[in-house]
């Protein structure tokens, strides 16, 4: 029934929770597991220049952190499945984008029969952000969805 499922991750204490219920049900319905972690790549309005032309060293600079960063993220979700638990079958993805789009785009493309996200992310600014993830997800996902606090 569960065949794959996906967790959205992004170190919040929401989506550890809801990595723990990802494995279980995994482990549970021998489920291959899909981790991913979405970087969002900042949206700079620069009008008459081709975006691929930006040469600002902040901005890259930026990019490169937030793949740092993501990457840093998804080891963690790898060791604690790997740690707690090792029968699970398991992939991981980091992807670039607006979260909630690349969420409902990889549970299409992967054809998963349950997403699992935490109901808010990081805190600050961000939290405006990833809280409003889960909602899009929830609001938008011809997939079930199960929302985690």
């Amino acid at each position: 029934m569960l065949d794959k499922i996906l967790i959205a991750f992004d170190g919040s204490e929401q989506s550890k929770r809801a990595l723990h219920y990802a494995l279980v049900l995994s482990e549970k319905f021998s489920s291959e597991l899909i981790i991913l972690t979405v970087y969002n790549r900042p949206v700079i309005p620069v009008f008459g220049i081709d975006e691929d032309t930006i040469t600002d060293p902040d901005f890259t600079n930026y990019i490169e952190t937030m793949k740092r960063a993501s990457r840093t993220l998804l080891n963690a979700a790898e060791d604690i499945a790997k740690r707690d638990w090792p029968s699970v079958n398991y992939v991981s993805l980091m992807k670039e984008g607006r979260p909630a789009s690349m969420i409902m785009s990889v549970a299409e493309n992967e054809d998963v029969d349950l997403i699992i996200l935490g109901d808010k992310g990081v805190g600050g600014v961000s939290g405006w952000v990833l809280g409003s993830t889960s909602k899009n997800v929830v609001d938008n996902c011809k997939k079930p969805v199960l929302v985690v606090k």
